[in-house]
């Protein structure tokens, strides 16, 4: 990842790190679309912006995210639902990790550009299309079901499985869209073509990693052991820090 990092920025090199760089202070209101258990959302907070607000189609995530931020304005919104907002309502949007997820992309990105003021950022990080995409665990669910099943149940009962994959209230299979099926890669031409289709002008790109996606089970393997976690976290910071290959982030202005 080539943006430098300030020394108040809470994340490390990444999407997150990235996106609290560009997202600007002292504003009127930001929207963090996927915003997960609203962590990230409530890593602005220094930034002095008067409304922090996200919406995550997860029910479970937003219930999550009210219990931890009580004080956060987030709201469910399901897939290809309009957003609960009026025209021009926030100076700048966070998508992070969300777009590869959405079935109705076009449609969601000009809800979100119709939200955001003119002339104001949305900032997207994707997973990027390059040598080793064919290794995301993501898709592990949908490439091979039976062997993704059996490794659930090592950890999680029968029921968890069935709610979270096979009938999920939200319409989604696991966190990725039921109708879409599919954890999505893009090349920056793609992404940048339906950006601008939607009326929106890429202006920053960077990315971040290339061997974490091979590391990933060593990685994950130092993790599981208390005295080597940050021999694992060490890893992944080096390989964001090093690369741009791995992850695509971008930083676009609603024209006009």
């Amino acid at each position: 990842m080539q943006t430098p990092l300030s020394p108040d920025n809470p994340h490390g090199p990444g999407r997150h790190g990235f996106a609290w760089e560009h997202v600007p202070g002292a504003s009127a209101a930001h929207l963090d679309f996927g915003c997960g258990n609203g962590a990230f959302l409530a890593s602005l907070r220094p930034k002095g912006i008067r409304r922090l607000a996200g919406v995550d189609a997860s029910s479970e995530a937003v219930a999550r995210a009210h219990e931890r931020f009580p004080d956060l304005d987030i709201h469910r919104v399901g897939p290809g639902e309009a957003l609960p907002f009026e025209d021009r309502a926030f100076a700048s949007i966070t998508m992070l990790d969300v777009l590869e997820h959405v079935y109705e992309q076009s449609q969601t990105l000009r809800d979100l550009v119709r939200v955001l003021a003119d002339g104001g950022p949305l900032v997207v990080t994707v997973p990027q299309r390059y040598l080793f995409s064919c290794l995301d665990a993501g898709n592990l669910k949908f490439r091979f079901p039976r062997l993704h099943h059996r490794l659930f149940r090592l950890r999680h009962s029968e029921e968890e499985y069935v709610c979270r994959y096979a009938s999920n209230p939200d319409g989604l299979i696991g966190d990725v869209s039921a109708r879409k099926a599919w954890h999505e890669h893009f090349s920056p031409a793609g992404l940048a073509e339906l950006l601008g289709s939607v009326g929106l002008q890429p202006v920053v790109w960077d990315g971040s990693g290339f061997f974490l996606r091979p590391l990933a089970p060593l990685v994950a393997a130092l993790g599981a052991v208390p005295g080597l976690r940050r021999a694992g976290r060490a890893i992944e910071r080096s390989d964001a820090r090093a690369f741009r290959s791995m992850n695509l982030f971008c930083v676009a202005r609603k024209k006009g």
